[in-house]
C-alpha cells in the first residue's frame, strides 16, 4: 500500500495532471505533430514542384519570344531582295520600295503565325528611310541620326545587338506604353553594313497571354536587376525585401518559403534582359488539403477526449466525496456564529486536510480580527472628537488674530498689524487640510508671510533672494514645503553675532522635473549641530517633509543635503506639474509657454 502512494500522489491536482498528461496531452501533441508535418512537407514540396514546372513554362515562354525575334533578323539578313533595297533606297520608287519591305515583314509574322504575340518591325535604310510593319502614332521621318546613334553604341559593346526592355511603344492601338526591342545592325559581307532592324515584342500583350494559361492562384512578377518592377499582375503583389533577397542570391533561378507574406516564392533570372521572373503563390492554397486532414484529427481528438472525460470523471467521483463532508462543517460554522471546528478524518487527501486546517485557522483569525475592530472602532471616535476639538481652537486663534489686527490699525500699530496679517495666512492655510498641493507662488506667498514674521524678531540679521522662473509658477509643490527649510537656515544656519546672512530660494524646470532649491551661507549643519541648544540638521520639520513627499509622490520625490563649512543647500527633486490658473475667459497663457509640465 505505501509502495503504491509513493508512486501515484495521494493529491488530486496530481492525478489529474498525470491523467491530462498521459492520457491526452502527449498522444495528440505526437500525432498532431507528426501528421501536420508529414502532410505539410509533402504538400509545400509539391507546391514548389508545380511553381517551378509552371515558372519554366513562363521562362521558356519568354525566351522563345526571344529567338523568335533572333529567327526573324536572320531571315531578313538572308533575304538579298530585302538587302539590295536598302543597300540603295534611291534606285527604287519610294512607294513600291515601301510596299515590298512591308510583305517582307508580313512574310515573316505569317512564318511564326503560331507564336502567340505579333512581332512589330521597324528598319531604317542607310539613308535615313523608315520602313514599319505596323501604323505608328506619329508620321515617319528621316532618322539618319538615329541609324548613326545606334551604330556607334553596338559598335562599342560587346555584341552585335542590344535588348531595350523599356522600348516606348509607337504602335497606334496597341495596349501598354513599353516594347520588348531588339536593336541591331543590318551587315551584308560585300555591301557592309546597309540599315539597322528594330524587332519589338508587346511584353504587356505577352503578359496577359501568358497569365490566361494560370490555372492557379498564383502570381507573376518581372523585375529588373536594379528592383525596378517590369510587370505584375496584381498591385504591391511583391514586396520590396523579396526583390533585394532574390537580387542578392545571385542565382539563375531557385525557390524559397516567405514566412512574413506567408507564401511560396519560385524565381528564374534571364540574363540577356537583367530580368527575374517572379512567381508567388499563398499559403492558404495549402489549406484546401488540409482541411482533410484536420477532420481525420478532429475525429482522433474527440474519441480522446472523450475518454479522457471518463476517466476524470471516475477519479474525481472517488476523491470529492470527502468535500461534501466539508461543506457540511463549513455551513454549521455561519449557523453556530464562528463557535465551530473541523474535524479532520484520517483517511482524508492532503488537499482536504490543508483545507480543514486553513479553516480552522482562519475561524481564529477572524474572530481575533472582529475584536481588533471593535477596538479600533472605539480609537477612532476618541481621535475624531480630539480632531473636532483641536480644529476648534485654530479658529478661535484665527478670529483672535483679526481682533488684535483691528485694534493694532486702530491705534496705528502697522507693525503688530502686519504681523497679525501674516501669520492669518500661514494660520488659515494650515487649517485647510484638504490640500496637500499649492502652486509655487502661493507657496512663495507663505515663506513671505513667514520672513516678514521673523524680520521683526531677527531685524536685519538675514536676508531672502528668490530666484524663481516665471514658468513654473503655478507648478504644484507640497504645502509649507520651502517654510521649514528657510527656518532651518535662520534659526540654526547663521551665527547672528557674525553679520547679516543670506538665503536664496531657487525654483526651475529640468526637463519633467521640478527643481526646489533652499541655500544660505551660514555655518554648516556639522558647527550648527555642536552649539549649546541647536538641533541637527534632521530635524522635526526636515523629516516631516520628507514623510510627506513619500507619500505624495513615492520615489520620485527626493531630498539632497548638501552642507559644508560656507553654508547649506537643501535641493528638492518633485514631479513637474502644472496647474492653470482659473479664469472665465480661459486664459491660460501663464503656461501657455511652458513644455516640460505634465
Amino acid at each position: 500500500m505505501q509502495t503504491r502512494r509513493k508512486w501515484f500522489p495521494n493529491t488530486l491536482k496530481y492525478r489529474l495532471f498525470i491523467a491530462y498528461i498521459t492520457l491526452l496531452m502527449l498522444p495528440l501533441c505526437i500525432a498532431i505533430f507528426y501528421l501536420f508535418q508529414h502532410f505539410e512537407s509533402i504538400r509545400q514540396n509539391d507546391m514548389i514542384d508545380r511553381m517551378s514546372e509552371r515558372m519554366q513554362q513562363v521562362y521558356i515562354s519568354l525566351t522563345d519570344m526571344m529567338a523568335f525575334a533572333y529567327k526573324a533578323n536572320t531571315m531578313l539578313s538572308q533575304d538579298e531582295s530585302l538587302i539590295q533595297i536598302m543597300h540603295a533606297p534611291d534606285k527604287y520608287d519610294p512607294l513600291e520600295r515601301k510596299k515590298i519591305i512591308e510583305s517582307k515583314m508580313f512574310g515573316i509574322n505569317n512564318s511564326f503565325f503560331f507564336h502567340q504575340t505579333e512581332l512589330y518591325f521597324r528598319f531604317i535604310d542607310r539613308n535615313g528611310n523608315v520602313y514599319t510593319s505596323y501604323a505608328p502614332n506619329d508620321q515617319l521621318t528621316n532618322e539618319r541620326k538615329e541609324l548613326q546613334d545606334w551604330q556607334n553604341k553596338l559598335q562599342i559593346g560587346i555584341y552585335p545587338y542590344r535588348w531595350v526592355a523599356d522600348d516606348l511603344n509607337d504602335v497606334r492601338g496597341s495596349q501598354g506604353s513599353k516594347l520588348l526591342s531588339l536593336y541591331i545592325m543590318l551587315d551584308d559581307e560585300l555591301r557592309g553594313n546597309y540599315g539597322l532592324a528594330r524587332i519589338s515584342i508587346n511584353i504587356q500583350e505577352w503578359f496577359r497571354n501568358t497569365l490566361k494559361d494560370n490555372s492557379v492562384n498564383q502570381d507573376l512578377t518581372i523585375f529588373t536587376g536594379q528592383g525596378e518592377t517590369v510587370l505584375q499582375n496584381k498591385e504591391a503583389a511583391f514586396s520590396l525585401d523579396s526583390m533585394k533577397r532574390i537580387i542578392s542570391s545571385q542565382a539563375q533561378n531557385g525557390h524559397y518559403k516567405d514566412e512574413r507574406a506567408l507564401s511560396l516564392v519560385n524565381y528564374s533570372y534571364v540574363e540577356e534582359l537583367d530580368w527575374y521572373v517572379v512567381s508567388q503563390m499563398p499559403l492558404s492554397e495549402l489549406q484546401r488539403e488540409v482541411q482533410r486532414l484536420r477532420l481525420m484529427i478532429y475525429m482522433f481528438l474527440i474519441i480522446l477526449v472523450t475518454a479522457f472525460i471518463l476517466v476524470t470523471f471516475f477519479l474525481a467521483s472517488r476523491m470529492t466525496q470527502p468535500l461534501y463532508v466539508l461543506k457540511r462543517s463549513m455551513e454549521e460554522a455561519s449557523d453556530k456564529k464562528l463557535n465551530v471546528k473541523i474535524s479532520i478524518n484520517k483517511g482524508a487527501t492532503d488537499e482536504i486536510r490543508s483545507l480543514s486546517e486553513s479553516f480552522n485557522r482562519m475561524i481564529d483569525d477572524v474572530v481575533a480580527l472582529i475584536a481588533m475592530l471593535k477596538l479600533e472602532e472605539r480609537q477612532k471616535q476618541v481621535v475624531r472628537f480630539q480632531m473636532l476639538l483641536y480644529q476648534m481652537n485654530p479658529h478661535f486663534l484665527l478670529n483672535t488674530l483679526n481682533t488684535v489686527k483691528w485694534i493694532a490699525r486702530k491705534e496705528k500699530q502697522d507693525a503688530i498689524a502686519g504681523i497679525c496679517t501674516s501669520l492669518g495666512l500661514i494660520l488659515e492655510a494650515s487649517l485647510n487640510s484638504d490640500i496637500e498641493l499649492v502652486p509655487l507662488k502661493e507657496e512663495i506667498k507663505l515663506l513671505r508671510s513667514y520672513e516678514s514674521i521673523q524680520a521683526f524678531r531677527f531685524r536685519e540679521h538675514f536676508t531672502i533672494i528668490y530666484e524663481t522662473e516665471e514658468s513654473v509658477q503655478y507648478a504644484l509643490v507640497p504645502k509649507f514645503s520651502l517654510q521649514p527649510l528657510a527656518e532651518n537656515s535662520i534659526v540654526h544656519g547663521f551665527n547672528m553675532s557674525e553679520g547679516r546672512g543670506t538665503i536664496w530660494v531657487r525654483a526651475r524646470a529640468e526637463g519633467s522635473e521640478l527643481i526646489l532649491e533652499v541655500e544660505d551661507n551660514g555655518i554648516g549643519m556639522e558647527e550648527a549641530a555642536r552649539k549649546p541648544g541647536r538641533r541637527s540638521g534632521h530635524g522635526i520639520g526636515l523629516s516631516n517633509l520628507r514623510e510627506r513627499l513619500e507619500l505624495l509622490f513615492k520615489r520620485e520625490g527626493v531630498i539632497e543635503l548638501i552642507s559644508d563649512a560656507e553654508g547649506t543647500l537643501v535641493r528638492i527633486r518633485l514631479p513637474l506639474l502644472i496647474a492653470a490658473p482659473y479664469s472665465q475667459k480661459g486664459d491660460d497663457r501663464h503656461v501657455d509657454d511652458f513644455i516640460g509640465g505634465r
